[in-house]
Order: C-alpha cells, then sequence, then structure tokens
C-alpha cells in the first residue's frame, strides 16, 4: 500500500483512528491548561499506555482525570524522558528514586 492510499475502514481501525484522536485531544487540552507541549504531553501518554495497556480502556473513558490521579506520570511509562535538568531519563529511574517497581 502507498503513501497515498487509504486503508479500508475495519472495527480494528476505527478503534486505532479512535485511540490516536483521544491522545491528541487530551494532550492538547491538557497542554494548553498547563502552558505545555501538547506532542510531549502525547509522547507521556503513550509510553504509559504502552506500558500499562490494561489502562486504554480507562483512558478512552476517563481521558485527563488520569493525569490527575497519577495514572499518566512519567515514571509509569516505557519511553525516556527530559528531566527538569535537561537529563534524559528512563521512567525506571524514577521508579528506582521513588522506591516503587513496575
Amino acid at each position: 500500500m502507498t503513501s497515498k492510499q487509504i486503508e479500508p475502514a475495519t472495527d480494528a481501525r476505527t478503534a486505532q483512528i479512535a485511540i490516536i484522536t483521544k491522545i491528541a485531544q487530551i494532550a492538547t487540552a491538557v497542554g494548553w491548561q498547563a502552558n505545555e507541549p501538547a506532542m510531549e504531553l502525547a509522547g507521556q501518554i503513550v509510553s504509559v499506555l504502552a506500558a500499562n495497556p490494561e489502562q486504554i480502556d480507562r483512558f478512552m473513558a476517563e481521558g485527563t482525570e488520569l493525569f490527575l490521579d497519577g495514572t499518566l506520570n512519567c515514571e509509569n511509562g516505557s519511553l525516556t524522558y527530559r528531566a527538569i535538568s535537561g537529563s534524559i531519563l528512563s521512567p525506571s529511574d524514577l521508579r528506582t528514586s521513588k522506591g516503587s517497581q513496575q
């Protein structure tokens, strides 16, 4: 399939589009409220959902609530992130410093 061809609609494809759209919407809303870049927040959401796929249904239903209750905190993710100091850290480093495991 070339990049100009459109994949036929399927239930799986519709679900994929819905998840990506929801991530973009939530990242944009939270980013606007927090004065933070939405792309950074979208990456944080992807990082946490990749590490915790059991949270996908909850994310789709509750959205921003997962930021408020700490579910979408960096230490719960799987991707590296930039700390306030400018260092690139792994979520496992943060979990270790907080005394938690995943």
